[in-house]
């Protein structure tokens, strides 16, 4: 729990730094109006997913796969950043026949270090929307919906097709903690989520 605190501490001060800025005293290149403007940034897509539950007593070892859907909506606020809402939201059916749902609702930031070049970093803060997560780590676990500090980052690159639309392909991990859970029979202590997905969307700016 500690270093995921930390962690969402040092997010913002990254993507700050990795922001360019141009050198004191350099002219600004000539740009056109539609550059400067703030526009809509749009990307939707899939991807295949690696989750893994863990608690302080529990195997970390339980890890499922499953498709996901993630959706981005804001604005492109310079030609080299955006800010935006980030959605990611995946089911899954558990070997016990239980599902579970997760749902991300985060704010996102996405950083491109060259406007010339496709590659982007991305950070993502917020929280997340859990059911029956807590089967993930124990058998025969009563139904929980919970809800969790939740902390993404990623990388990819995009590419321009036509016009505002594009495409990118990307890599992620986002991390969910629950906190302490309890049943019935115990208490699950600092119960986790871990989140690992590669995917591909349709990006419109």
């Amino acid at each position: 729990m500690e270093w995921l605190v930390r962690a969402s501490t040092l997010v913002p001060f990254v993507l700050i730094c990795l922001t360019p800025a141009l050198a004191a005293g350099q002219n600004p290149p000539a740009s056109s109006p539609n550059e400067d403007a703030r526009h809509p940034w749009i990307v939707v897509g899939g991807a295949s997913m690696t989750l893994l539950g863990d608690c302080t007593d529990c195997e970390a070892d339980n890890y499922i796969h499953s498709a996901s859907v993630i959706a981005n909506a804001g604005v492109s606020i310079t030609p080299r950043t955006d800010f935006g809402v980030e959605i990611l939201w995946t089911p899954q059916t558990l070997a016990t026949g239980d599902r579970t749902r997760l749902t991300f609702l985060m704010a996102a930031v996405q950083v491109r270090p060259w406007v010339s070049h496709g590659f982007f970093l991305k950070g993502s803060l917020g929280m997340a929307f859990l059911q029956n997560w807590l089967d993930t780590v124990e058998e025969n676990a009563p139904p929980i919906r919970s809800k969790a500090f939740a902390l993404g980052l990623g990388a990819g690159w995009e590419w321009r097709l036509r016009g505002r639309f594009g495409a990118q392909v990307f890599g992620a991990q986002h991390a969910a903690a629950l906190g302490d859970l309890v049943t019935s029979e115990r208490t699950a202590e600092n119960v986790m989520g871990n989140f690992w997905s590669v995917g591909a969307a349709i990006v419109i700016r």
